[in-house]
């Protein structure tokens, strides 16, 4: 009776322990987020655990990456190969490794990219003049749009993803496409060397920056009508908005500061500088709370921002000059 009240003393010991272990398994679980960035200099992705604040893997891309996206279902980062590698590099982030490198010999220079499902990206490729689409498990292009624009370098995808927007700096142009349709509606004239462009859901609004006037602009996405112009910026690198889409961020490449704005009554509500040779780039954002996450450039470092606040509240080290950054959930 004795050894049968230590073994079961023992077997509830082990289930109490397994329990604990279980626990300290979800706690690490849910607070094993990531964060993944392209280095432009060292032709790598790093791995950020956001709990340690460290690098916890570098993943090697193709020549020139620019740009990153993240697959719907969290599993995969694809980048884009700008800068001599004309390629996209596809990472399996459970396995953490580099699953395949797409060469894209027709479709040099890509650069934006978005995913249109868990298996296909659209991507643009400014040597070409068209936006591409891949199957990144077979690893083949399997269709392409011809913008006939010169350098497409940024897309946005309306919320439906039937309908895409393409940045065409030289030309001074946007771009719509019918995704589906796989053809181009038309071309909207813009101020001088337009890049960074998002698309507003709430408001059915196209919102783009022109680098070479310093503005940005919202355009209503269907009259094309100017609906608001935000002046005083220097190189308006990126534009996101929040989650309900009530604020416009939009780093400033070349100011070293970040604007905020009301995207709603198109008022300016606030201004965060990040300190001389900052160079803020890549932008995302928390895919629950009003947290922005900025690469700067120029500090080789990864910055959260309080939107609320409008203040910087946690700092991550990344590799040499950072660019295009998602959010990975694990």
């Amino acid at each position: 009776m004795k050894r049968l009240g230590l073994s079961r003393t023992r077997n509830v010991r082990h289930i109490l322990v397994a329990m604990l272990l279980l626990i300290l398994c979800l706690s690490t679980g849910a607070s094993a987020k990531q964060l993944a960035v392209v280095n432009k200099s060292d032709n790598s992705v790093s791995l950020i655990d956001m709990e340690t604040k460290q690098v916890i893997a570098t993943l090697p891309t193709g020549q020139g990456p620019h740009e990153l996206a993240l697959s719907p279902d969290g599993r995969y980062a694809v980048s884009t190969d700008f800068v001599g590698g004309d390629s996209l590099s596809v990472f399996d982030l459970h396995a953490v490794k580099l699953a395949k490198r797409i060469k894209l010999d027709s479709l040099p220079g890509p650069h934006g990219i978005r995913f249109l499902s868990d298996q296909q990206v659209i991507f643009t490729s400014g040597k070409s003049q068209q936006v591409g689409i891949v199957d990144i498990q077979r690893g083949e292009i399997i269709d392409r749009i011809g913008t006939e624009q010169n350098t497409s370098h940024m897309l946005a995808l309306n919320e439906s993803k039937d309908f895409a927007y393409v940045s065409n700096i030289r030309s001074n142009s946007i771009s719509k496409l019918d995704v589906q349709a796989r053809k181009k509606i038309k071309d909207i004239a813009t101020e001088g060397m337009p890049e960074a462009i998002a698309y507003r859901k709430t408001g059915k609004e196209l919102w783009y920056g022109a680098n070479e006037q310093g503005k940005v602009l919202a355009l209503d996405a269907s009259s094309n009508e100017v609906l608001a112009s935000f002046d005083g910026f220097k190189f308006p690198y990126r534009i996101l908005f929040n989650h309900d889409e009530s604020i416009a961020i939009i780093p400033d490449f070349r100011n070293h500061d970040v604007r905020f704005i009301d995207a709603n009554s198109k008022q300016e509500i606030g201004k965060l500088y990040l300190g001389e040779g900052a160079g803020p780039q890549g932008i995302e954002l928390h895919p629950e709370q009003d947290i922005v996450y900025l690469s700067l450039n120029l500090k080789n470092k990864v910055i959260a921002i309080d939107l609320k606040q409008q203040k910087i509240i946690e700092e991550y080290p990344t590799g040499n000059n950072p660019d295009g950054i998602v959010f990975v959930p694990k």
